[in-house]
């Protein structure tokens, strides 16, 4: 008497599941698209900011981290896209100002036109970032610029430092450059 496999009959997929495929492989491809440079420049921001620390009594825990924006252009409004969003316990709130309004942002987008950054917000902890190259040697902290196809960022850490900003070494090695003095 011998025994017989059981015999296996195919089964028939639930409906919609075609559909659920095609839907789920297109979302796949379209994740799979680049990100244009200002979003992946709007991400490596963000990112950084996860790496940095500002003393205690310039953001007190549960207060908003405030992301001022003194430039205009795509960066800033990628960097729109992030409000609203957790950085270590802190909502992000982002704001348009001036260069003269400074004072009580917790970082600032700046551009090239911006003079002497560090004197808008001397002697307090305001991470300085832009996409122009010449403004680490006047002072800003994060700056991002297009590198053979890819986003590179360099970092001002003496500047950093005299704002009373402790960046992590984790981001420290990221970084294609760092400025120590």
């Amino acid at each position: 008497m011998g025994l017989s496999a059981p015999r296996l009959t195919p089964r028939r997929p639930p409906r919609g599941w075609a559909l659920l495929c095609a839907q789920l492989l297109a979302m796949a491809a379209a994740s799979a698209q680049p990100l244009p440079p200002e979003e992946l420049k709007a991400q490596i921001v963000f990112r950084s900011l996860l790496f940095v620390e500002w003393p205690g009594t310039a953001l007190p825990q549960g207060q908003a981290l405030q992301l001022c924006l003194a430039d205009e252009g795509p960066l800033a409004t990628a960097l729109e896209g992030l409000a609203g969003r957790r950085v270590n316990g802190h909502a992000l709130e982002l704001r348009r100002v001036r260069g003269e309004q400074l004072g009580g942002c917790h970082v600032a987008l700046v551009g090239a036109g911006f003079d002497a950054p560090r004197a808008a917000v001397a002697d307090k902890p305001v991470l300085l970032v832009t996409e122009a190259p010449a403004m680490l040697s006047l002072g800003a902290m994060l700056s991002l610029q297009i590198e053979d196809g890819r986003v590179v960022f360099d970092i001002g850490l003496e500047s950093a430092r005299r704002a009373g900003l402790e960046i992590s070494t984790k981001l420290l090695r990221l970084a294609r450059y760092v400025r120590k003095a």
